[in-house]
Parts: structure tokens; C-alpha cells; sequence
């Protein structure tokens, strides 16, 4: 259990892909005392980007090798899927994704499993926030940390998912907003100070769904056929959907019933179970979802590809110098369509 490993610094835009690439490409400098030289950031920022690696999943201690006292990090299975098909972060998915990892990785983010899984207000101020940690970890006998450190954990959290209302006239190149509060979790009313949680169905991608349910479920991570999870239970128990995702019963089963029209066929099925609904789901581990995701993704851009490549072979250059077109380009920075031709 671990509290305050982020410096009180939610996640910046491209925090994760600095922190990612030169634990690739140079592990040993992410430990070193100049880290913050490397990653182009403050020393304590770079403290952060050290933690949010391994509370989201992306990097783990490797006790074998050690600089100091610290032992190194090294790239997860997870680390390395991202690095190969979403370095940039650019992906909704893979933020859905960090984020069910965070709301089930109680020894490194252990005030954001705790809200996600048990803190039932919908709407709230930071103070009613604070004191229901505080209760939490009273009533569970936990070590209680500096009171400090509790309200930089809170509003470190809130920080994370809270759009604010209304929105600040900030520069957006400032890139100082959490990419998690595009979920759209959460927002904070300016005016008044409070929060309020957003239950209604979200667009989260259909493999995150069953990314959730794989991570919350032993039964749906692990085996080679199928098997049965009640809707209740999806929307109930810690670090599943409806808990990860906010969601109620009846949201949580508009979010399965879009991602049973967008999964291939049996990948999940929405069946009866004794008089209640229940999710049918392929057995395999979160993942092999991802995976899934990333693949499906691929095969659009070769199918957008393909397209564009035949309609540019059909439009003649009207000017006969194609340094003048325009170009337009993929995710990946390819070429794939010259226009003003």
C-alpha cells in the first residue's frame, strides 16, 4: 500500500510516452539521478512519471538489478503492447485500459481503488472525499499515512478525472491536463466546489469492456471457452465495469449490448441466467483484449488505406507537380493521400 508516489502530479500529456521510450531505450537512466535531464522534466516530476509507469501497469520493479537502493524497472507485457502499437498514447482504448489497471492496483493507487470501489456519492465535495478515506482506512485497519498525504492523494485523484465547469482559459499546448479526464468520469463544478460522477453510458471501445471484465473476474481471464457473469455482478464487484467505468445496471447493459453488436461473433453474448441477464464472455486474459483492439484498429487503417490509395490512383494532377498536393496523413505518419490534385 502506497500513498504520494505522485509527487502530487496527475499525468500529463505525453508523460507516459517520455517515461515508456527511454525505459526501452536506455532502462538504466530512468533510475539515474539526472532522470529529469532525460525525460525533460522537474526532478519530482520525474519522481512521478516513475510511478505512474508502474501504478498503470506499463513498467515493474526488476529486484534483480539495482541502482542504489532502487531496484530498476523494467517494460511489463502490457509495456511492451503499447510501445509496439500506441506509443504516442494517441488510442482511447489504451487509457481505458491504464485506467481499469489504476482502479485494481491498490499497492500503488490505492485511493484510486478505494473511490472507484466503494466511495458511493455521486455528487460531493473534496472535504466529505477526504474524510470517507479516512473512515475507509480506519475501519479496514490499515496504516493511516500523514493527513498531508490524504489530501494530496484526493486531489491528486480528482485532479486526474474532474473536467472543470466551466472550462479555464488555459492554453491547451500547455498539455498540464490529465488525458484521463477525457473519459469523462468526472466533473467539478467551479463555482460551488463540488464533484459529480457521470453514471450514463459512455463510448468505451467493446474489447475494453471485456478488458474489465477479465481483470475483475478469475474465471473470465482464465480457461478456453466461455463463461457466465450476472449483470449484477459486473456492475457490483470491485474493478469491474461498472465500478471502473461508473456505470449503473442499466448503463453498464446499454455498454455490453453495444459491445456484443461490435464484438465477433460469441467473443460476448448478453443470455439469460436463471430469470437474470448475465454476460457470456470468451475466457482470456485483459491482455489479449487489448491485443484484440489494437489488431481490429490495424485492419481499419488498411482498410482506410487501401481506399485512399485507390482513389488517389483514379484523380489525375491537374498542375503536374505533385511537390504542390497536399498531404494527409495516418496516425503512424505515413502517406496516404495527396490532394489539391
Amino acid at each position: 500500500m502506497r500513498f504520494g508516489g505522485h509527487e502530487t502530479f496527475a499525468i500529463r500529456e505525453g508523460w507516459l510516452h517520455k517515461g515508456l521510450k527511454l525505459l526501452v531505450e536506455s532502462p538504466e537512466l530512468l533510475l539515474d539521478e539526472n532522470a529529469c535531464d532525460h525525460l525533460g522534466v522537474g526532478r519530482n516530476m520525474a519522481k512521478s512519471i516513475r510511478h505512474w509507469l508502474v501504478a498503470a501497469g506499463l513498467a515493474r520493479p526488476c529486484h534483480d538489478f539495482k541502482i542504489g537502493k532502487k531496484s530498476s524497472l523494467t517494460t511489463t507485457e502490457l509495456g511492451d503492447l503499447v510501445w509496439r502499437h500506441d506509443r504516442y498514447f494517441t488510442e482511447p482504448g489504451v487509457w481505458w485500459a491504464l485506467h481499469v489497471n489504476l482502479v485494481n492496483c491498490a499497492e500503488h493507487a490505492l485511493t484510486w481503488t478505494w473511490f472507484f470501489n466503494s466511495f458511493n456519492f455521486d455528487r460531493f465535495d473534496r472535504a466529505v472525499c477526504l474524510e470517507g478515506l479516512r473512515r475507509n482506512l480506519e475501519l479496514s485497519k490499515q496504516r493511516m499515512p500523514n493527513p498531508r498525504t490524504l489530501e494530496r492523494d484526493v486531489a491528486c485523484l480528482l485532479a486526474s478525472y474532474a473536467r472543470v465547469i466551466p472550462a479555464p482559459d488555459d492554453d491547451p499546448e500547455e498539455g498540464n491536463d490529465c488525458p484521463l479526464r477525457e473519459l469523462g468520469l468526472l466533473s467539478h463544478f467551479k463555482t460551488s466546489g463540488y464533484y459529480q460522477t457521470h453514471q450514463h453510458r459512455k463510448e468505451i471501445p467493446a474489447e475494453l469492456f471485456g478488458y474489465a471484465l477479465a481483470a475483475a473476474f478469475r474465471d473470465a481471464a482464465a480457461g478456453q471457452g466461455a463463461t457466465d457473469i450476472t449483470l449484477l455482478d459486473a456492475a457490483r464487484a470491485p474493478g469491474g465495469p461498472g465500478r471502473a467505468f461508473v456505470l449503473t445496471t442499466e448503463s453498464l447493459y446499454e455498454v455490453a449490448t453495444q459491445a456484443e453488436s461490435n464484438l465477433p461473433g460469441g467473443d460476448l453474448e448478453i443470455v439469460g441466467l436463471a430469470g437474470n441477464r448475465a454476460l457470456r464472455i470468451t475466457q482470456r486474459p485483459p491482455l489479449d483484449w487489448l491485443k484484440a483492439y489494437y489488431l481490429r484498429l490495424e485492419k481499419k487503417d488498411r482498410r482506410t488505406k487501401g481506399t485512399t490509395q485507390n482513389l488517389s490512383s483514379s484523380i489525375g494532377c491537374s498542375h503536374g507537380n505533385h511537390d504542390q498536393c497536399e498531404s494527409v496523413s495516418d496516425r503512424s505518419g505515413s502517406h496516404v493521400l495527396s490532394l489539391g490534385c
